[in-house]
């Protein structure tokens, strides 16, 4: 959401501080006024909102929130740019630690963390197309023992890393999968952790993926579905622009390890293009994007991709892909907007989508939801789940709209004369659910395509939100 703030008090460092005293307090059961859907919600839940920090609010880049049984930790930059670790037990004093990290001007370089099979916690980020920047605790569960580790498992493939992501198998063994090269010419690597060694090892003899040095790709998970089958979906880009995104592409796989198409026939790797099962040959050019493909099951656990591209009127539409037969992938339109196409390009990051899919998900044992963000629009596509026609359109919310009232307040802030454009942002986290929904958010001036702007935001406060 975009907002514009007033001018605060002269003293503005007072005015942030009891702003943060505040927020650190804050413990909210309603809030302001509400639109009518947002007050029921209001009386369905209540939230408990705590401050984490002052952050840096430059630009858009995305903290890390993990919960693990009792443990919870977030990871983010701090208003001075440098990469810091929060680390608490539920309802316990929260500890904190900065390692030696900086972050830029790209929106690229997130931080993401897991913890392995012994407590240690591991933490990667700050990172498009650059040599490693990897930390890991050397006493369980104590963030002020992390330590910088320079070398995974092989130092030629660790020096343009990007697009790190940590996560479990079925045994509950720590992975990490990463890019390495460019976009455009980039291979994806798979490492697994032996927790008792303390030391990496690659999960595959071969690269995972290999664009042959004219594309890369751009994926969606593993996710582990319902079947019992870690799926994976992607799109394949040939250069930095990112108008060159092209093929719309599944695997699935049992371990993480082997790789099969959706009849069940092995893929041998690395994967290619030309070994790659298409389900929608989307051409460069087509109006289709990474990030913007995502990944859900039927009520018969078939997996459904939600994606958009331009029709034949050339307006960005929104599609779902489901396997119908040994054959064939079906692909539905789902939208009609006239007069609406995204017609994007260019390098670096994009600055705020005009559209968002995100994950389908089986609303009744006939129908399926499929949540969208157009431009300031939340809708959420109701189908048939038999022919995945669209029965009707909801209006819908990202999140609690409460989440939004309180950031808001939390943060008004103007920088010099001159009033700035701010993002507000939520990020769900990740971990036990049994726990209760936890959210962070926070406002930050927009992406750059990765160059600095001309002005800098004050800090932003970090909040850490419990709907309960």
């Amino acid at each position: 959401m975009t907002a514009f703030f007033v001018k605060p008090p002269t003293c503005k460092a007072l005015k942030r501080k009891i702003a943060f005293i505040c927020a650190c307090t804050l413990t909210i059961l309603h809030f302001f006024s509400f639109s009518a859907s947002a007050a029921e919600q209001a009386k369905e839940h209540t939230i408990d909102t705590i401050a984490i920090d002052h952050i840096w609010s430059g630009h858009r880049i995305k903290p890390f929130l993990l919960t693990r049984g009792k443990q919870q930790f977030v990871a983010y930059y701090d208003a001075n740019r440098q990469m810091t670790v929060a680390h608490r037990q539920f309802s316990g004093t929260w500890r904190y630690y900065k390692v030696d990290s900086w972050l830029g001007w790209d929106s690229h370089n997130y931080v993401t963390m897991e913890l392995d099979s012994a407590g240690n916690l591991h933490v990667m980020g700050n990172m498009h197309a650059d040599s490693i920047e990897y930390f890991r605790t050397t006493e369980p569960l104590k963030i002020r023992s992390l330590k910088r580790v320079d070398k995974m498992v092989d130092s030629s493939l660790e020096q343009r890393m990007t697009y790190p992501i940590f996560m479990l198998n079925k045994n509950q063994e720590l992975l990490v999968k990463y890019r390495d090269g460019g976009s455009g010419n980039g291979n994806e690597i798979y490492n697994i952790y032996n927790a008792e060694s303390q030391s990496w090892s690659r999960l595959h003899e071969n690269t995972f993926l290999d664009g042959e040095g004219e594309m890369s790709g751009y994926f969606e998970g593993p996710t582990l579905g319902p079947d019992g089958m870690f799926h994976l979906i992607w799109v394949w880009r040939n250069t930095p622009n990112a108008a060159t995104n092209h093929s719309l592409s599944y695997a699935r796989s049992p371990d993480l390890v082997t790789w099969e198409d959706s009849n069940g026939k092995a893929l041998p790797l690395p994967l290619t293009l030309v070994r790659t099962e298409v389900v929608d040959p989307v051409q460069p050019g087509g109006g289709m994007i990474n990030g913007n493909v995502k990944l859900g099951f039927d009520q018969q656990n078939k997996p459904l991709i939600a994606y958009h591209k331009y029709d034949e009127q050339g307006n960005t539409q929104m599609y779902l892909a489901r396997k119908t037969n040994k054959q064939n992938w079906q692909s539905v339109k789902i939208s009609e907007w006239e007069d609406f196409r995204w017609d994007f390009g260019g390098h670096g990051s994009l600055g705020r989508f005009p559209i968002r899919p995100y994950n389908p998900e089986v609303l009744d044992k006939d129908t399926i939801a499929v949540l969208v963000r157009r431009n300031d629009d939340i809708m959420r596509f109701i189908v048939d789940a038999t022919d995945l026609k669209t029965l009707r359109i909801e209006n819908a919310n990202l999140y609690p709209p409460i989440i939004e009232q309180v950031t808001l307040a939390t943060n008004q802030q103007r920088l010099g004369d001159k009033n700035y454009v701010l993002e507000h942002h939520v990020f769900q986290g990740q971990g036990d659910a049994s726990s209760g929904q936890y959210y962070l958010s926070w406002q930050s001036q927009p992406g750059n395509r990765d160059q600095a702007h001309s002005t800098i935001s004050d800090p932003s406060v970090l909040l850490l939100h419990k709907i309960n």
